[in-house]
């Protein structure tokens, strides 16, 4: 019986850096648009009186190195008290012509080092090239791998971080290690974190917007992560109408992004107003930023084809425990 590889938690933080996920991300999404993976929407469950909900979300792949994968993944929103991140889970591989599995991983830093290499793709096109000012609305674990993330596709020299107090963004600035040649300061607030930035990433659960339009300046280019369930949202509709937008997958946009749907329903724009998925932007098949002064938003939904590809490298750069299945 073929062996089955487990990866822990220091086994993907080790086998997934930053820079090869970015990589890997650019090249899922390509494929995605392009209809070389396939995936449906995640599916959630949220049992009564549950301390959290639980997400199951396969993606495919075909062609000559066939693969499954699947992510179950349970969010707890108290898991930070405990010093947890909220995302826990596993992540399967399984060979695309046999069924067999093939490993097993920790999905908690899978999904928080893919979701952040995927803004960072999208920063890589949709930023302005002289991008140095990065703001971070949010203190936990996402806001720390997009500081490890944008400073690798952008010149970052600043990062200002907001959080839900001045003493969060305070304690997330001393207990970080920044980037070489980036310094990172506490944000009396978010206006004043995003006042300025050149690219401002928001990475919080909250359920109402937490960046205004008018903070905004033109030219900035905004990595929107969060509140993925609606109806919560972390952007206005009417912030989102004012930009040039674009997403990881449409469906997931459609489906599962609160702010979207609302503008939708409340008639400030249609589905035309998506400019592009990233991946068709990334194959120079549609058009990024149109001029230096246009607001980009990248709307990230978090997908599973990005999970596959991530827990892919993770399997092929080898390590973690062999163990009869």
């Amino acid at each position: 019986m073929t062996a089955v590889l487990v990866f822990s938690r220091a086994d993907v933080e080790r086998l997934l850096p930053m820079d090869a996920c970015i990589d890997a991300m650019a090249a899922a999404l390509v494929d995605l648009s392009a209809g070389r993976l396939d995936q449906p929407l995640r599916t959630m469950f949220a049992p009564r009186d549950a301390a959290g909900i639980m997400a199951w979300m396969p993606a495919h792949r075909a062609g000559d190195a066939p693969l499954f994968a699947c992510k179950l993944l349970v969010v707890v929103p108290t898991n930070p008290a405990r010093g947890l991140d909220r995302h826990q889970g596993a992540v399967a591989l399984f060979d695309g012509t046999t069924g067999e599995l093939r490993a097993i991983m920790d999905a908690s830093p899978v999904t928080a080092i893919r979701t952040a290499a995927v803004s960072a793709v999208a920063a890589r096109h949709l930023a302005r090239a002289d991008a140095a000012e990065l703001a971070i609305v949010g203190t936990g674990v996402q806001a720390e791998r997009h500081l490890a993330a944008i400073p690798l596709v952008r010149p970052i020299r600043r990062v200002r971080v907001a959080g839900r107090t001045p003493e969060r963004a305070r304690a997330f600035v001393d207990r970080i290690r920044p980037p070489a040649g980036v310094a990172v300061v506490a944000a009396a607030s978010v206006e004043a974190a995003v006042r300025g930035a050149d690219i401002v990433v928001t990475a919080t659960t909250s359920a109402t917007p937490v960046v205004e339009l008018g903070w905004l300046a033109p030219g900035t280019h905004v990595s929107a992560v969060g509140a993925s369930r609606p109806p919560a949202h972390e952007l206005a509709p009417e912030t989102v109408a004012a930009c040039a937008t674009f997403t990881d997958r449409r469906e997931s946009l459609e489906g599962e992004a609160g702010e979207w749907r609302m503008g939708v329903a409340r008639g400030l724009f249609g589905r035309d107003h998506l400019r592009a998925e990233l991946g068709e932007v990334v194959a120079g098949a549609r058009p990024g930023r149109a001029s230096d002064a246009e607001i980009t938003l990248f709307r990230s939904l978090g997908l599973a084809v990005e999970d596959l590809a991530a827990a892919e490298l993770v399997w092929r750069r080898g390590g973690g425990t062999r163990a009869p299945w």
